[in-house]
């Protein structure tokens, strides 16, 4: 007796369903436009495709004030309004399906790691990876520094950025907390001091005899 295998999975069916109308490739970190409810039941496209398309890894004075909705429902988008997040709304309802189609890579060119799922590359994107994900937080993406405005590479607001702005030493002579940057000024300062207290004991030895 023939076993039908008429509801074994359609992996062609899958692709063509998470095809990225921008890239025309698999979609990586599926995501759907917000703007309007035809833009909500359109195929998915890959964050990064949408962030590039809409230019918001740009300053706001950098991008166009408007542009076409990348679903095609034709839709005129504001690419200066706030937050960004209003632009698209990520469809993790997909990523079982996504999984099914290969590992999801980050599309950074100095980092490209493979990521088993969906869900991994978003944390390692998002800086939150867990312990029991092979990649930790992609050094590469951008991010919005937690002590600051400031929005950069995480390599640089986790390293330089923080280590000049906004980490602190306690200074064991006033007890005071001095910003990195500025803690040989802060050392100086307190030589100079010393200098002359040193000056005013001698002083007050010298009278004392």
């Amino acid at each position: 007796m023939e076993i039908s295998n008429k509801y074994e999975p359609n992996v062609e069916s899958f692709k063509q369903a998470l095809t990225c109308p921008i890239c025309q490739d698999i979609v990586t970190l599926p995501v759907h436009a917000t703007c309007c409810e035809r833009a909500k039941s359109m195929a998915p496209a890959c964050l990064n495709c949408v962030r590039t398309y809409y230019e918001l890894n740009k300053p706001y004075h950098e991008r166009l004030f408007y542009r076409k909705a990348w679903g095609g429902c034709g839709c005129d988008i504001n690419l200066h309004k706030k937050p960004i997040n209003n632009y698209y709304i990520h469809t993790t309802q997909l990523d079982i399906l996504r999984n099914l189609l290969g590992p999801s890579i980050c599309h950074h060119e100095k980092c490209r790691a493979v990521c088993e799922t969906s869900a991994e590359l978003r944390r390692h994107l998002s800086g939150n990876s867990t312990k029991n994900d092979k990649h930790g937080n992609c050094k590469e993406s951008l991010t919005k520094c937690k002590f600051c405005n400031t929005f950069d590479k995480r390599i640089i607001i986790e390293g330089s950025h923080y280590e000049r702005f906004h980490l602190t030493i306690l200074c064991d002579i006033c007890n005071t907390q001095v910003v990195g940057c500025n803690i040989r000024l802060h050392y100086n300062n307190h030589k100079i001091q010393m200098a002359k207290l040193q000056e005013k004991v001698h002083k007050y030895e010298n009278k004392k005899i």
